[in-house]
C-alpha cells in the first residue's frame, strides 16, 4: 500500500509538470524535419526531370540550400529538455543527443557541401543524416 502511494505521488508530480510545461519548441522539431524533407524532395524531383547526369542551375542549388538552412534554423529553436520529454526511454535519453550529433551536424555539413561544391563533405553529411533517419524511424515507433 505504501509503495502504491509513492507510485501515485510520483505519477502526479511527473505528469503535472508535463501537462503544464510549454513544449512549443517541438513545433520547430517538426518544422526542421519537414524543411529538410523539402530539400530532399526538390533534389529528387530534379533527378526525375533531368536524369542523374547533368548540371544544376544556381536557382536549383539555392532552393535546396535554402530549405536546408531553414531546417537548421528551426532545429536551433528546439530545446533539449523538450526532446528529452518526448524521448520514450525512461533512463537513457538519447533523442536530444542524436538530434545534435546526427541531425544538426548532418545539416551543417549538408549546407557546407552544397555551398562549397565539395562531394566529400556531402558524403559525410549523407552518412549522418541517414544515421539520423534510421534512429528516428526506430524511436518514432515508440513515440507514436
Amino acid at each position: 500500500m505504501r509503495l502504491l502511494r509513492y507510485v501515485l505521488l510520483f505519477f502526479i508530480f511527473t505528469t503535472s509538470s508535463v501537462i503544464s510545461a510549454d513544449r512549443s519548441s517541438l513545433d520547430y522539431f517538426r518544422l526542421s524535419i519537414e524543411e529538410i524533407q523539402k530539400s530532399f524532395t526538390v533534389a529528387d524531383n530534379i533527378v526525375l526531370e533531368q536524369g542523374a547526369i547533368g548540371s544544376l542551375t544556381q536557382s536549383q542549388v539555392n532552393t535546396i540550400v535554402n530549405h536546408a538552412k531553414k531546417s537548421l534554423k528551426y532545429s536551433k529553436l528546439v530545446k533539449d529538455d523538450d526532446l528529452d520529454w518526448m524521448d520514450p526511454s525512461l533512463f537513457f535519453k538519447s533523442l536530444s543527443k542524436n538530434y545534435e550529433k546526427l541531425f544538426r551536424s548532418g545539416l551543417r555539413l549538408y549546407i557546407e557541401s552544397w555551398e562549397k561544391g565539395d562531394p566529400i563533405i556531402g558524403i559525410k553529411a549523407n552518412k549522418l543524416l541517414n544515421e539520423w533517419g534510421d534512429y528516428y524511424k526506430k524511436i518514432r515507433k515508440k513515440i507514436i
